[in-house]
């Protein structure tokens, strides 16, 4: 199965063996000309960001030796102009990723499990990212995203490894760049959040700098919708730290339809369990979706810079500082909806749902679906 490769309706978006590029992390100055040239304010690339051959003025491109490089003077110019940029940005949420995410779930099985995301030097191919590091906590099947060897972010999102290793979905950031957007085939695998709190987001980011508290990794559940946030500091990542904080948003905000997740199957299936036995519920409230982090990217950059605010400036006390931080986020107007999350959320949003909901959605059906996010 093809990759997905190229800019806009590019004649080479059909093949399977187009060159990738990874950002040069390690220079600010040469990153800086590349993202200058991609007309895309805001957006800063991590390890697993990637752009293909097609943007690239043959001129910069060396074929001489055994596999084809970029020259060192190489800065990508082959993108759309601006207007068809802004264009693409405002159809981006209405139209779902429907024939991408159809064909990343297509590529997954069981032998070889799937994840959407993430972010090196020098570079790469699109045959899938580089293998993520192993966590350095013990449960089994975590891992973490690694960062630039220059970046100064030390934590990392913490997902399934196994995303890593579609083919067909090998890089999140040029696949949501270069790749046209379709219709989905079948409406039935799209889902299109309408509400606030139907459809939540939740992560893991670690491990951050241990405060005196003794936290050194943070949850996040974002409702998809509203933009509302909620974070909280844990100890440790095991699914019984993880599955308390979300009975409270539980119990404070009412039950979302389902909350989407990419840690990995077997911990989301232990944070299951937990909730089931102190929420006395049977529904799996938590599905592993590789869109999670994809599904909203600007409120997870919100996020991100944030995390990164808080490890800086305070480093031992992070996770005192964090209510505040997060309260701000909350009562900003959301550079995407142009309105305060607070006032989506509980000025606009309808009376908290006090029992489980949705009963028409079964895992499976989430999973092979696409999500649209205002």
């Amino acid at each position: 199965m093809g990759r997905y490769t190229c800019a806009y309706n590019c004649e080479h978006a059909s093949d399977s063996d187009v060159k990738y590029f990874k950002f040069p992390l390690y220079s600010p100055r040469k990153l800086k000309r590349w993202l200058s040239s991609m007309k895309w304010p805001g957006w800063t690339p991590s390890r697993f960001s990637v752009l293909c051959i097609s943007h690239f003025e043959e001129q910069h491109i060396d074929r001489t030796g055994k596999s084809v490089t970029l020259k060192e003077d190489a800065v990508p110019t082959k993108f759309p102009s601006v207007d068809d940029a802004q264009k693409r940005k405002m159809k981006a949420p209405v139209n779902p990723r429907g024939k991408r995410f159809k064909t990343a779930g297509a590529k997954a099985s069981p032998a070889s499990p799937a994840q959407p995301p993430g972010t090196g030097t020098g570079t790469g191919t699109g045959t899938g990212a580089a293998t993520a590091k192993r966590s350095g906590h013990p449960e089994p099947g975590q891992t973490e995203q690694p960062a630039g060897e220059k970046d100064p972010r030390k934590w990392r999102i913490i997902v399934d490894e196994r995303l890593m290793k579609i083919e067909s979905f090998p890089h999140f950031f040029h696949g949501d760049y270069c790749v046209p957007l379709t219709e989905s085939e079948d409406p039935e695998k799209v889902i299109e959040v309408r509400e606030p709190w139907e459809w939540l987001g939740l992560d893991v980011r670690g491990p951050l700098p241990q405060t005196l508290n003794g936290h050194r990794y943070l949850l996040t559940v974002t409702d998809y919708f509203s933009k509302w946030v909620e974070a909280v500091p844990m100890e440790s990542c095991l699914p019984s730290n993880v599955a308390a904080p979300v009975v409270d948003v539980v119990a404070h905000f009412g039950y979302p339809i389902r909350i989407l997740s990419r840690l990995p199957h077997d911990v989301v299936h232990k944070i299951n369990r937990e909730l089931q036995d102190q929420l006395k519920v049977t529904v799996a409230l938590v599905v592993y979706h590789r869109q999670t982090g994809a599904a909203d990217r600007v409120t997870q950059q919100l996020i991100d810079r944030m995390v990164n605010g808080l490890v800086e400036e305070h480093a031992a006390d992070w996770d005192v500082y964090l209510p505040a931080q997060v309260f701000s986020l909350c009562f900003k107007e959301h550079p995407k909806t142009k309105e305060r999350p607070f006032s989506a959320l509980c000025c606009k949003g309808p009376e908290p749902v006090r029992s489980p909901r949705g009963a028409n959605f079964d895992c499976s059906r989430i999973q092979e679906s696409a999500f649209v996010v205002r």
